[in-house]
């Protein structure tokens, strides 16, 4: 009976410790890596409204070692770094000593190792191990990383993955790019997730909203000003006329989209017969946005997002990311896609041009 009892009890306790591991409210980070002592690491996470958030800076190397520790409310992708800055300083050294190491990594709260055993290559970089997260990032990065990586191929095989419900968020960004069976395939595909729930309910917003702005579709409209100041809709100053239509969003303070002014410019001058341009500022301040324009004049009308119009933009659109960000809308008042590049509306009318 003793034994049964003490059987019982190693059970129960087993349970209870296997419970508070998933449970946990924390990360412990153990770090083995082959710096010197007085390298430090950190740890930043891009969230949903910021870049770059740090969990936890400036520990201290020791004998190859150290230990990180923090919270994630949700699983985060990010950055793991290190460098000699403290060295530097102390020691007084020249600014070109300056040595950094940058790990993409995917926390959540748990037990986790990382390893950096080789420095050689011009970009060396460790590895994070200890979750289920992380595993399934690590899976990602060998296949090519978030940015060389197939989204989709990824999620078809990691449908439950908190590291899915983050590439297909990423992919429902940008209005306009998505085809409507891709919004119904991921819907479909990702019907759950465990390790973060928050980030699945957000996802499941994004696809209702995805399913009226998708490529082919009409365009949804966005409330404006004018330069008089009088208010209209989005669709209503489209020109349909016959022409294709690039509606630019800019900003004031954004320097890729005044940079790439002159571009569009040059692209609707030399297809000025079968296509025009329609900007529309973002900017919330009315004077930087009319000083805008009087230091970069364009052939094209100009509008102004209006509070609501700005809102809907983030939402209805959601371009996560800001501008520049562009459209390009049909003759008939569809819109084809969303360009990254003005070279690719000048490659796609030119495309036109081949076909006839």
């Amino acid at each position: 009976m003793k034994k049964l009892l003490v059987l019982s009890a190693v059970a129960l306790l087993c349970v209870a410790c296997k419970d508070s591991a998933q449970q946990s409210d924390s990360f412990v980070i153990t770090g083995q890596v082959c710096l010197p002592d007085g390298y430090t690491a950190g740890l930043v996470v891009d969230t949903d409204t910021a870049m770059s958030v740090s969990l936890c800076e400036d520990v201290v190397i020791k004998d190859g070692k150290f230990v990180m520790t923090g919270k994630a409310d949700r699983p985060y992708p990010g950055t793991l770094m290190t460098n000699n800055l403290a060295l530097i300083e102390q020691n007084h050294w020249p600014v070109d000593s300056v040595r950094w190491t940058y790990s993409e990594v995917f926390v959540s709260n748990g037990e986790l190792q990382f390893v950096l055993d080789d420095l050689s290559g011009d970009e060396p970089k460790g590895r994070l191990t200890g979750t289920q997260v992380q595993a399934d990032f690590n899976d990602l990065l060998d296949k090519g990383g978030k940015h060389d990586a197939d989204p989709w191929a990824f999620i078809e095989s990691h449908p439950q993955s908190a590291v899915s419900v983050w590439l297909a968020c990423q992919l429902t960004d940008r209005a306009y790019n998505l085809t409507a069976a891709q919004v119904a395939h991921l819907q479909q595909t990702i019907t759950q997730c465990p390790d973060d729930t928050a980030r699945f309910n957000r996802l499941q917003q994004k696809l209702e909203a995805a399913k009226v702005t998708v490529k082919d579709a009409p365009l949804v409209s966005l409330e404006l000003v004018d330069t008089e100041g009088n208010t209209s809709q989005l669709t209503d100053v489209i020109p349909h006329d016959g022409r294709y239509v690039l509606i630019d969003f800019w900003a004031s303070w954004c320097g890729i989209c005044l940079y790439s002014m002159p571009e569009v410019a040059q692209i609707a001058a030399d297809f000025k017969d079968r296509f025009c341009v329609v900007g529309v500022s973002i900017d919330t301040d009315a004077d930087a946005w009319r000083k805008a324009m009087e230091k970069h004049p364009e052939p094209w009308p100009q509008y102004c997002t209006t509070e609501q119009g700005y809102q809907d933009l983030f939402t209805k659109y959601q371009v996560g990311r800001g501008v520049p960000y562009y459209l390009l809308v049909s003759p008939e008042g569809k819109v084809l896609f969303s360009p990254e590049r003005p070279d690719e509306v000048r490659n796609y009318l030119s495309s036109l041009n081949n076909k006839q």
